[in-house]
């Protein structure tokens, strides 16, 4: 009885270190928000944006662009830089899956006519680093030792905003996932999918409602 109430104590001991540990490296919590039906006239626009995105629906992608869209922050505005450099008419362009990741994310209102998606970037607190720091965009998100499925699971986040130690993903298993690694807090650090992590200066959309229309006025990445 006195080995196993010490095996006990141990692994105890060891449950509590492994969650001081992930709750030091929880800089803040940023839950998922989305203000979207606030304005039915723009939740009925998202709702056909997001239609459009699954069915590689180019035309409408155009007809929604503002003539000076924010492409970038290097000066290449405007509907044909948008075309050029992400090529909607064909249905393997990566601007799919990059403004579903984007619009899936919701956002919020910037006044009464504009609004801002992922809430990963319009709610993030402007006092913490954007460019060292992710948002966990999950619940429960397995935190692991080692890239990798087979990597030795030590905790779990939800919704967390964390410092990201290196932010290129490492790949690992079968499937190629990509891994990033974080800060666990102290000298602690470990991996988690990089499907559930997400900075708040990676790609974002504006919308606004210019006479009566919502258009996308900036689609960038960076800053």
């Amino acid at each position: 009885m006195v080995f196993r109430s010490g095996i006990e104590s141990i692994f105890i001991l060891l449950f509590i270190m492994i969650s001081y540990q992930l709750s030091t490296a929880q800089v803040a919590k940023l839950y998922p928000v989305d203000e979207a039906a606030r304005d039915p006239s723009f939740f009925i626009f998202r709702a056909r944006l997001l239609e459009a995105i699954q069915l590689r629906d180019a035309a409408f992608i155009i007809s929604i662009l503002s003539p000076s869209i924010k492409n970038s922050f290097g000066g290449n505005d405007g509907i044909e830089e948008f075309k050029k450099f992400w090529k909607p008419e064909h249905s393997e362009s990566r601007l799919w899956n990059t403004l579903m990741r984007v619009v899936g994310l919701g956002g919020s209102f910037d006044g009464n006519s504009r609004f801002m998606a992922p809430y990963t970037y319009s709610k993030f607190p402007e006092e913490i680093d954007g460019f060292t720091h992710g948002v966990i965009i999950g619940e429960n998100v397995r935190v692991r030792k080692e890239p990798g499925t087979a990597g030795e699971v030590i905790g779990t986040l939800s919704y967390d905003i964390v410092k990201v130690i290196d932010w290129e993903p490492k790949t690992a298993g079968a499937n190629k996932e990509k891994w990033v690694l974080v800060s666990l807090g102290k000298e602690a650090r470990g991996y988690v999918a990089e499907t559930y992590i997400r900075s708040p200066i990676d790609y974002r959309a504006g919308f606004e409602k210019r006479e009566g229309r919502w258009e996308l006025t900036f689609f960038v990445s960076g800053d």
